[in-house]
């Protein structure tokens, strides 16, 4: 296919897709729909899915080749470095995200956050409030609205670390983000450790707290997009082991950043705890002996469960008694079983 020279957006929508296929049309189709005064571009970094995924995106590239550009290769990269060349692929002043399983439900979502940035040079990222689609016709609508959260003038660097709830998400949806440009490269190349490597699961969350060090953060509080907590993803998943381990990185990374900028010990000792907590059960699901030495050495006192974690992580008979015995407490109290 002739690559058609795009005009030069104002706007570049960043979307990353992988085994989508169910979702990825309609989050197409919420970036086609936007109503602005500019250019604008949709560029779409597809890593080699297996559902046909590649195949609906390339369609509609030909469909709309003045706006679409989808970035590919003959093998999987992963999902860091599938953002990474899908960022450097963006031409805008700003980039705006959309994963290819979200979607934005509001046609006017880019003209109002390219009007703000363009009219407040001292904000360097806008969000907004979303809906929460879970799956089954079951939605909820506004989500900061929902929770009652009163999103501050500008978050800092602070507050997007600790975060607002128990499992320290600050309030920033990916789908509901536009930022500049130059400033997401600035960071990005500044430690490319700690964004470019796979070191960290987590690619967003630091992200927004750095350029919380560099310019303002503001929120629309306003429903512009839609965010899909159904199906699998790396934060999402049924397997225990999976979510623990993306648990587990994005406590690194918040250690990662108190140690970087010297955040308040409180902030450190909390995600200290979660790493303990969340790699003790990593251990003890995966019968990884060192992983158990490991939080032994950083946690020094013990609960008796925490004992029956670790020892459970050493040798799996322990692990196996004390699964059934937790599968015969919970049938008991006719409940889920628990997370050990």
């Amino acid at each position: 296919m002739e690559q058609v020279q795009m005009k030069e957006p104002l706007v570049s929508v960043m979307m990353t897709a992988y085994n989508h296929a169910p979702f990825i049309g309609k989050a197409i189709q919420g970036i086609l729909q936007q109503e602005v005064s500019f250019p604008y571009e949709l560029v779409i970094g597809e890593d080699c899915s297996t559902d046909g995924t590649r195949e609906i995106v390339i369609e509609y590239q030909r469909k709309f080749p003045d706006i679409i550009q989808v970035i590919t290769s003959d093998k999987n990269v992963g999902m860091k470095k599938n953002a990474h060349r899908t960022g450097k692929a963006c031409r805008g002043k700003y980039i705006a995200y959309c994963e290819g399983d979200d979607y934005w439900h509001h046609p006017g979502k880019l003209q109002i956050q390219a009007n703000y940035l363009e009219s407040h040079p001292e904000c360097g990222l806008v969000y907004s409030s979303c809906d929460v689609y879970l799956g089954r016709g079951k939605r909820i609508e506004d989500f900061l609205k929902y929770r009652k959260w009163e999103m501050p003038r500008t978050l800092s660097i602070s507050e997007i670390v600790e975060g607002k709830d128990e499992h320290g998400f600050c309030g920033i949806y990916t789908c509901t983000v536009m930022v500049r440009r130059i400033l997401r490269e600035q960071v990005r190349e500044a430690d490319p450790y700690l964004h470019q490597s796979d070191q960290f699961l987590m690619g967003d969350l630091q992200l927004w707290a750095e350029i919380a060090t560099m310019a303002e953060l503001h929120c629309i509080p306003e429903s512009l997009a839609t965010y899909n907590a159904t199906g699998e993803s790396a934060s999402r998943s049924k397997d225990v082991k999976k979510t623990l381990r993306f648990d587990i990185s994005g406590s690194e990374v918040r250690l990662y950043l108190c140690r970087k900028y010297d955040l308040s010990p409180r902030i450190r000792d909390r995600y200290e705890f979660t790493w303990c907590d969340g790699s003790l059960r990593l251990a003890f699901h995966s019968g990884n002996a060192e992983l158990s030495d490991e939080v032994r050495r950083r946690k020094k006192r013990f609960t008796w469960k925490e004992w029956l974690l670790y020892y459970g992580g050493r040798n799996r008979a322990i692990y196996h008694i004390w699964c059934v015995a937790a599968w015969f407490r919970a049938l008991s109290k006719k409940g889920d079983i628990p997370w050990l």
